[in-house]
């Protein structure tokens, strides 16, 4: 079959949404299926080349502070002919223009077409949107700019063959299916088997945190949580991100503060760790941590439980639902487990099993690609 994806962001470019569709759509190349990626133009990247044996094709197609930018037609005419060749069009998530730009065509479009939702806008207020009049002013325009999108025309998703959600409490698969009354598919997201540790590894006593530097990410808490926890003293902290940002040099400071007033504590901020380090950082943490103010299905989270290290995270996203770790709301939670977890090598060993084997049996690559496979071609025969 000739799938077409549809996607904002895609290699070189990384971030969570990239890394599921790119082992999705390695997957079924590999099913033998002939795949086709369409994403965002990127300066210095050509616009067409092959890639992994997936034809990339980039288009000046952009989203930016809630706002499309582009021509809409000629996207819209490149897909209407683009799809003719294909048997399966996969959107790749809403709220960016490469997929919101298709929906006054999709009744054009004759085959298969398959929404692949990865979570969506949370219309409820939080205290981050009072933390300042720009959050403030932000949060106001962002309700109304999605609010047209998901309140306005709502029949437009329904015109999907399917709609791919991430989880069965995920809440863009509740929301759509009380609003919309689609019952969409569950495919949660995977993690790669090179995180996946057969028999039990040895474990240093640090605890890792694999995610960018950035304010979404939160390691403020973090970093206050671990100085709150009495095994902090005899423990490392291991914070990974890829590069150095406005947020890493706030975070330097925080440390500062914090060993001011509380003394020091063994704590490393890496950048530029390679892929194969980070694997290893992770295999070898006694616990691993998160801290986001948002997330859908945390790939760092299905990495640790492959690992086997145990994590605590705040509770976002699924990340109540995995099998493998706690989930916490305040600091002392956090700072709580992590005691518990550093004194007491049974509880670790029960957790990280328990996430393991749920990774092995329901959240590798494989397992998800075959998914993805039994569905296109069951519905394509369905069409025949």
């Amino acid at each position: 079959m000739n799938i077409l994806i549809t996607v904002k962001t895609f290699a070189p470019l990384k971030d969570g949404v990239q890394s599921v569709t790119e082992y999705l759509a390695e997957g079924l190349l590999k099913k033998g299926h002939k795949v086709t990626v369409v994403t965002t133009r990127i300066p210095g990247i050509p616009d067409r080349e092959d890639y992994h044996g997936l034809s990339i094709i980039r288009v000046p197609i952009y989203t930016k502070f809630a706002l499309y930018w582009g021509n809409r037609k000629k996207y819209q005419e490149f897909i209407l002919n683009l799809a003719q060749q294909h048997d399966v069009m996969i959107n790749v998530a809403t709220q960016q223009a490469l997929t919101d730009y298709l929906y006054p065509i999709l009744s054009k479009i004759k085959c298969i077409k398959i929404l692949h939702m990865h979570g969506m806008y949370d219309f409820h207020w939080h205290l981050t949107d009072l933390r300042s009049l720009k959050a403030f002013v932000y949060k106001i325009w962002r309700d109304i700019r999605w609010g047209m999108l998901y309140y306005i025309k709502p029949h437009k998703f329904q015109q999907y063959d399917y709609v791919l959600q991430l989880h069965q409490f995920d809440k863009a698969h509740l929301f759509f299916k009380k609003h919309y009354g689609i019952d969409g598919h569950i495919l949660e997201n995977a993690a790669g088997d090179e995180f996946y540790c057969p028999n039990d590894h040895l474990k240093d006593l640090y605890a890792v945190c694999v995610a960018n530097y950035q304010e979404i990410k939160n390691q403020e808490f973090l970093l206050e949580a671990f100085y709150k926890s009495k095994s902090s003293t005899k423990m490392q902290l291991i914070l990974i991100g890829s590069k150095k940002t406005a947020y890493y040099l706030k975070l330097q400071k925080k440390i500062l503060l914090l060993q001011q007033k509380c003394g020091t504590r063994n704590i490393q901020m890496l950048t530029d760790v390679s892929r194969q380090q980070t694997v290893m950082y992770v295999k070898k943490a006694s616990v691993y941590l998160m801290s986001s103010l948002k997330e859908a299905f945390s790939i760092s989270l299905i990495e640790a439980m492959a690992a086997g290290t145990p994590f605590i995270s705040t509770d976002v996203g699924v990340a109540r639902y995995l099998p493998g770790g706690i989930v916490c709301s305040t600091q002392e939670e956090m700072a709580y487990w992590l005691d518990v977890l550093y004194n007491h090598a049974n509880i670790r060993k029960s957790l990280a099993n328990a996430g393991k084997n749920f990774y092995r049996k329901n959240l590798t690559t494989d397992v998800k690609v075959n998914q993805l496979h039994l569905l296109i071609t069951r519905k394509n025969n369905i069409k025949k």
